[in-house]
């Protein structure tokens, strides 16, 4: 299973989670999924390499950004995500009141908007395409 389609199996989840009131556990996968959808197109650009196995949403983004700018602006919806991937994951203190449904249902937006941004502006040239396959 590749990037892409690990990033769809999570937005599903966070749908399916959010369908059963589990809205806490549905903004983890959100973001997890928005995270994913940015992996997936990495090996376009020029990156750290580091990206590849953090959650730094905020720099994949900027890496993907400078070749490939956003028709809408990502940058606050990443940032968002970025701070709740932890705190829905490891709710501290226990106070989970913020995780309502219209809540979740913002996070499942911006897990709409990075797949859009990366389906749609995010795309490989046929250098890209070339370079890929004649590697050894």
């Amino acid at each position: 299973m590749d990037l892409y389609d690990n990033a769809w199996d999570n937005e599903q989840t966070a749908i399916d989670l959010l369908e059963i009131k589990r809205y806490r556990q549905s903004v983890f996968f959100s973001c997890l999924a928005t995270e994913l959808y940015l992996k997936s197109k990495l090996h376009l650009v020029v990156h750290d390499e580091y990206l590849e196995t953090s959650h730094d949403v905020i720099n994949m983004l900027d890496a993907l950004a400078k070749r490939f700018p956003p028709q809408k602006s990502l940058k606050d919806k990443v940032r968002f995500c970025r701070k709740y991937y932890n705190e829905a994951r490891y709710p501290y203190g226990g106070d989970v009141s913020a995780y309502t449904k219209d809540f979740a249902e913002q996070f499942l937006e911006f897990t709409t908007a990075v797949r859009d941004y990366v389906e749609n502006d995010c795309l490989a040239t046929m250098d890209d395409l070339s370079d890929k396959f004649s590697k050894d």
